[in-house]
Order: C-alpha cells, then structure tokens, then sequence
C-alpha cells in the first residue's frame, strides 16, 4: 500500500501562529470549557485555537504550513484505514446496543477486514516505531480507544512472530475488547470522581457484556473471546473480572492488557490530563511482573516510542534539543538536534555514551499525545 503523502509534523507552542493551517482535523476535550472542540482540516489557527490546545495539553498534529518540517513521523497507520475502522466499530456498537438485532455476521466481517488491513499496513512498516500521537485520531472515545488497542497489540504480536491466524484474532479481540462499555451508563466512564462500589462492579462485568454476547451468535473464536474477557485480570491475580493470574490469563488478554493501560494512560480523559508517552512507558515496566507478562512488556518496548519524533527533550549535558528520528533497536536513545543545530545520534556509543535523556521539557511534558 503507497505511503501517506501527509506526514504528522509536531510544532512547539511558540511556532504555532495565527493563519496556520490544519491539514488534517484534530478532535479533543477542552476541560477549561467542559466540551469537545474539533477543528478540521483546513481550519486556519485562531489565537483562541491555540490557547484552547495548550489548555487541553494537546500537540498540533499535521499542518500545511510548518517552520520545523524535518521533524516528521512516517504515519504507521494509512488515515482512510483507520476512518474506515472507526466507522465499522461505531455500526457495531449499535447493533449491540439494539436489543432487537444484535451483533451480526456483517459485522464482524467488516471488524476482520479491518483487522487484515492493520496487518497488512504494520507488517509493511516492521521498522517504524508506533508514536501514540500518530495512532490516535479523535479524544478517547471508547471507539477511538479500541483502535489505538489493535494497533498496539498486532504491533505487539508481530514483535512476538505470531502468525496471520493469531494476528486476524488478536486484532479482532483488540477492536472489540471495550465493545462492553457501550452497555455501562455514560455518566459513570465519564465520571471525574471517584467510582462508588456500585459503579465499579458496573464497569467491571463489561468485558463479560462483550464475550457472552458474541459467544452467543457464534461469531468469533473463543481463543478471541478470552482476550476480551480477560484484558483487565493482572499477572499477580489482583485484575477482574476472574482474578486470573500468570499463565491462567490468555496469551491475547495478556497483549490486551499492556496495549490498553498505555493507550488509557496517554489518553486525554474529562477526569484527567494525559500522560506523556515516556511516564506511561516507564509505568508499564515499573509493572512488569506484577501487572504485566514480563515477554509481553519486553515486546511492547522494541515497538513504541517513548519521545515521539518531533518532541523537545532534556539531556544529561544541560541542552534542549529535538527528536528527529528514533532508532529502533534503541528507542531510549534517538537522533536529537539542539537549539544551537547540534546533532547527537544518541544510538551511537562511540560518540554520545555519556549524554542521555533526562526528560521532556517542561512545557511540552503532556503536549504530545494527540495528532
């Protein structure tokens, strides 16, 4: 499949100007006004625009106008495929509300056409890294989430030399592991407080909500069934809704289980700001034998990025400097250049051993999560 024309380009606060122009829409919560803002492509930057994304903590994704056009992210994932994937998950979901008609065969052929095309698309791109600004499309919605989760698992999988078979069902399961939730009342996944008992037995049947129903009509395999139910029990047997531990859990819930903390975790929620991809990363393998399936972790790891190109990092030697492309054998240490035009191939340990990365700048700590 050709390569998208339109790369992602990330732009600091102070290069986003009046008069730019968006080229491609961007969709997120405004938590100073408690609503969804959507700006679409070839929408021109107001002042309030961009107070708004800087309030809500979110990265400018893909411009036509930009000063800083070398920091691009090969986009992972074709934009007409991942439309296309929301909008067979959004028929879905309302045929699974409609009591009257349910989940249908169509359905669920549409959900694995989907998945043959992420495949296809991220099996063509084993080099890329997966940045989450670049996967993820709209505010995280449940359908939004549940794609993010596909992209991440078959990522996962593949990393993980699962074949086609296993690949179609893990991602299948990953599409559908929140279908569940459309069953909860919205008040309680929005809720910014804190769940009352009630509420949270509510919200923790909802992966039995989505595999009993699909059980039911026979429509996918049961291995794909046991990755939804099972991708909120914890290695330690501390998850639900089984309390299933180690082994007990299904190798696909396993997958499930790291694809969606991360994608929550970085997630832009009305109850709280998002996580820059380096802290969720580091909560993942601070998890890592407790939470999470120790292979699954290592996995994960050789195929997310945790500064996404195009993000301003500190270094260890006191410089500012820019993510311009990550190396995938080594994704802690990617090719930066400073302000002053300084180049450091930080894979390089010939040249730059002593100089890391200490973190991302203070101001564009959690602006880099949606694009």
């Amino acid at each position: 499949m050709r390569r998208e024309e339109v790369c992602l380009v990330y732009l600091r606060t102070n290069e986003l100007v009046p008069g730019m122009c968006m080229a491609r829409e961007i969709t997120f919560f405004d938590a100073s006004a408690g609503a969804v803002v959507t700006l679409k492509a070839g929408t021109k930057l107001t002042d309030m625009n961009i107070t708004q994304m800087n309030m809500s903590r979110v990265v400018a994704g893909a411009f036509i106008d930009s000063r800083n056009s070398e920091a691009r992210v090969i986009s992972s994932i074709n934009s007409q495929i991942k439309e296309n994937a929301i909008s067979n998950i959004h028929s879905l979901a309302d045929n699974f509300m409609d009591s009257s008609k349910g989940v249908t065969q169509s359905d669920i052929d549409a959900i694995g056409n989907t998945t043959e095309q992420l495949i296809d698309e991220l099996a063509s791109k084993k080099d890329i890294l997966i940045n989450i600004a670049d996967i993820k499309m709209y505010d995280d919605y449940t359908y939004h989430h549940s794609l993010s989760v596909a992209i991440m698992a078959i990522a996962i999988g593949l990393e993980m030399g699962y074949d086609r078979r296993k690949l179609d069902e893990l991602g299948v399961a990953g599409l559908l592991h929140d279908i569940g939730k459309v069953s909860v009342p919205i008040e309680i996944i929005n809720k910014k407080g804190r769940l009352t008992d009630e509420e949270y037995n509510v919200v923790r049947l909802h992966p039995i909500y989505a595999a009993e129903h699909l059980r039911a009509r026979k429509l996918v395999s049961e291995d794909c069934c046991l990755g939804i139910i099972g991708h909120h029990e914890r290695w330690d047997g501390s998850g639900y809704p089984m309390k299933l531990k180690g082994e007990e859990i299904h190798e696909y819930a396993r997958i499930l289980a790291v694809a969606d903390v991360y994608d929550a975790l970085t997630s832009n929620r009305p109850y709280r700001i998002p996580a820059p991809p380096n802290e969720a990363i580091e909560f993942i393998m601070g998890g890592m034998y407790s939470h999470f399936d120790e292979n699954v972790v290592k996995a994960f790891l050789r195929k997310v990025a945790p500064f996404p190109t195009g993000s301003r990092v500190k270094l260890s030697n006191g410089e500012t400097a820019t993510v311009m492309k990550n190396n995938n054998d080594q994704p802690l240490r990617p090719l930066v250049v400073t302000e002053e035009g300084i180049e450091y191939d930080l894979g390089d340990y010939t040249k730059n051993m002593n100089i890391v990365i200490t973190g991302l700048c203070d101001e564009e700590t959690a602006r880099l999560i949606h694009g």
